[in-house]
């Protein structure tokens, strides 16, 4: 093998290397942002969660409310017939 022939591969390989270099550094940044944007949306869902509990017991305390007003409109109802 001549130099020059060597000298080339020497390059060649060089430049392979860089190449699997950069491919990692984006599969990996594309793997970061990834779950970021993941971890992300599971925050959402969670305060999501939250505000869904908390209407819930909104709207059932309500509805004890109205259910009692009701059985009171029903007791003055037969009251007076």
């Amino acid at each position: 093998m001549s130099a020059a022939n060597a000298g080339m591969l020497f390059v060649f390989g060089v430049l392979l290397l860089i190449t699997a270099v950069i491919i990692a550094a984006i599969v990996w940044g594309a793997s970061t942002t990834k779950a970021k944007a993941s971890a992300a949306r599971e925050a959402n869902y969670r305060d999501l969660a939250e505000k869904t509990s908390l209407d819930s017991a909104e709207i059932k305390a309500s509805l004890s409310e109205i259910k009692g007003r009701l059985s009171s409109v029903e007791r003055m109802l037969k009251e007076v017939e």
